[in-house]
């Protein structure tokens, strides 16, 4: 009981349990090697799954679609109830006696979400989706009545689920004795493609939304690309498929790194450099 009140309701679980805390790190690539980003967030359990799934939803892409005659839509490049799903599960059964934190991973092709504890004794891998047997019964408990998981052993399916409403292959589950994974491959192919087809107009020709990067560039040559397509109300994909081809044609330069970096707009006498982008 003074366990699970610690982890509730204390203001920094780091106090009580040192490793009681979720690591979430960026890395360069698909290998674990160069660090991008890091962050340890040891607050309340509670605090500590919010900030690790905003910490997921800043560094994924998010992608903004526009249909004639509609709103505006923002998707997450992976689901937000599948990766919320899976951090709630990491920290609902995970085995606190284990000196080590949650690791959220974040790569260029996946995002992996580790626990510590393998699968609890009597449970196999082909039970998951189907029975539920938390291994910390009072936490799992008072998680349900914040209604933030179910007793239901749902939770695996809701993730499944999840990933086929957006037209991605199912999580990968890796699992041991003293270890479980899961793994999300981010996609290839933006959520526009997956459902629409070729990528979208957008009401505008192609060399119209590269004249608008030039000119946001100009205005802040530290500008993302992420940023950009905000600006310019396309998704992020497309914005980057701008990019690659404004710096194919020599008009516009990268100086320096991916971070710290900034972009250089080369001046050229001909327009039509630019205005065979892709939209």
């Amino acid at each position: 009981m003074k366990n699970a009140g610690v982890l509730l309701f204390c203001r920094k679980i780091g106090k009580f349990f040192d490793h009681a805390t979720i690591t979430c790190i960026t890395f360069q690539g698909k290998e674990r090697v160069k660090i991008l980003d890091r962050k340890e967030f040891d607050a309340d359990l509670y605090s500590n799954f919010q900030y690790a799934f905003n910490y997921l939803k800043e560094k994924l892409n998010t992608e903004y679609i526009i249909r004639t005659g509609g709103p505006r839509e923002e998707k997450l490049e992976l689901p937000d109830e599948a990766l919320r799903e899976a951090l709630l599960n990491a920290t609902g059964h995970r085995n606190y006696f284990v000196t080590t934190s949650v690791f959220v991973e974040i790569y260029s092709d996946r995002v992996e979400i580790t626990n510590p504890g393998g699968l609890v004794r009597g449970l196999e891998k082909k039970d998951l989706g189907t029975k539920s047997l938390p291994r910390n019964s009072l936490l799992f408990g008072l998680l349900q009545r914040m209604n933030l998981v179910e007793k239901a052993g749902t939770g695996i399916k809701r993730m499944y689920e999840a990933m086929k409403s957006y037209r991605l292959e199912p999580p990968e589950i890796e699992t041991d004795r003293d270890w479980f994974t899961i793994i999300f491959r981010r996609p290839v192919e933006s959520y526009e493609e997956r459902f629409y087809g070729a990528t979208q107009k957008f009401g505008e020709s192609s060399e119209k939304s590269s004249e608008k990067i030039l000119a946001i560039i100009k205005e802040n040559s530290y500008i993302t690309a992420r940023d950009m397509a905000e600006t310019i109300g396309i998704s992020q994909r497309a914005a980057e498929k701008h990019i690659a081809n404004l710096k194919k044609k020599g008009v516009l330069k990268r100086v320096g790194p991916d971070r710290g970096g900034y972009w250089e707009v080369v001046e050229v006498v001909d327009k039509n450099a630019y205005s065979n982008s892709t939209s």
